[in-house]
């Protein structure tokens, strides 16, 4: 038994040295410099190993490696990493104490450096959310862009960070890389919802309204069903005063969301200066149930029940409960004489 493992250990050590005898010197150097985290030397010697060697597959893995672990630059590791993929991606490499195929431990690099900076951005944008002071909400904003920048950069595949990251720059009032950030990421997914969506609403937010119609028509080709969409494009036809158009749209997406109180009062808006007060009670009724407390919306649906001639024993009704709600307001109460003069 003793023997069979002396034997198995003398042979373990001959392919070592094998492996390491095949190695030029340069890239020998370089792992040795590696083991020892003698980074700088190790980087020097990477660089020299695939100048010298530039058809040699795990001298780029350990060129994007330190430049990964050592001086984080990520254009550079992925062109490394990228020229080992087109080598030989099978190439034996070190990683965490073993020896891993190089598509894998590439994989599991850019894995590790993505997450690590992408959730740490998402956190930072949850923890700059919370803040009250204007200044530190700034920072940690600054911090959550630097952070997606980065993970965008580690792998430029994934399109998680783009979102998140207009979001960012839109509070830090940069809306042009905040436009940039949305652009890239529909470049690598044009037909991604909720980037079509990100993207109409950063264009709304820089005043790009001809743009940002144009991308939620797209959303509404991606999903003929997202509500949100047909809200906003609604939105947008009440501020040019198409309210025959906003309603067009309002009403599809009360079809598709029933419940939405925000949409109900829009349309009711909508309706109210189209002079269809009749019309528009509902739905600011069905405001109110959400937001019973709400003084604007009282107003408004007081004001469309003294003109109606259909619902005056309804706007009774509404009318005594506004006087008792807001007995100061002088407008309700003669509101109320008037309705009970019509009825």
């Amino acid at each position: 038994m003793k023997s069979s493992t002396s034997k198995f250990i003398l042979m373990l050590v001959v392919a070592l040295i094998v492996f390491s005898a095949c190695r030029p010197k340069e890239l020998e150097s370089t792992v040795m410099a590696v083991n020892s985290q003698s980074y700088d030397d190790a980087l020097k010697h990477a660089n020299d190993a695939v100048k010298a060697y530039p058809e040699n597959a795990e001298a780029w893995y350990y060129l994007g490696f330190l430049s990964a672990e050592h001086t984080k630059d990520y254009a550079k590791m992925n062109e490394a990493f990228d020229k080992v993929l087109s080598l030989n991606p099978a190439q034996r490499v070190n990683l965490s104490g073993g020896t891993v195929a190089a598509k894998d431990a590439i994989t599991q690099i850019r894995t590790g450096k993505f997450a690590e900076n992408y959730n740490s951005g998402i956190k930072m944008i949850q923890d700059a959310q919370a803040l009250t002071d204007d200044t530190q909400k700034k920072e940690k904003f600054a911090q959550a862009r630097d952070k997606l920048q980065v993970a965008s950069e580690i792998d430029p595949s994934r399109t998680e960070p783009y979102r998140p990251l207009a979001m960012a720059n839109i509070f830090l009032g940069d809306t042009t890389k905040a436009e940039a950030a949305l652009e890239q990421g529909l470049a690598k997914m044009p037909n991604d919802e909720m980037m079509v969506i990100a993207s109409a609403e950063v264009y709304s937010m820089t005043g790009n309204f001809e743009k940002s119609e144009e991308m939620f028509k797209k959303a509404l080709q991606i999903n003929p069903n997202n509500s949100d969409a047909y809200q906003k494009l609604g939105m947008m036809e009440s501020t040019r005063k198409n309210w025959d158009k906003a309603n067009e749209y309002y009403t599809k997406a009360i079809e598709m969301d029933p419940d939405n109180a925000d949409l109900a009062y829009n349309i009711g808006v909508s309706l109210y200066n189209q002079q269809k007060t009749d019309e528009a009670i509902p739905y600011f009724v069905k405001s109110l149930e959400s937001e019973p407390d709400n003084e604007i919306t009282f107003n408004i649906l007081a004001n469309c029940y003294v003109r109606t001639q259909t619902k005056v024993d309804e706007g009774i009704v509404f009318m005594e409960k506004a006087t008792q709600m807001y007995p100061e307001n002088a407008t309700y109460w003669e509101y109320l004489a008037i309705m009970y003069g019509n009825k």
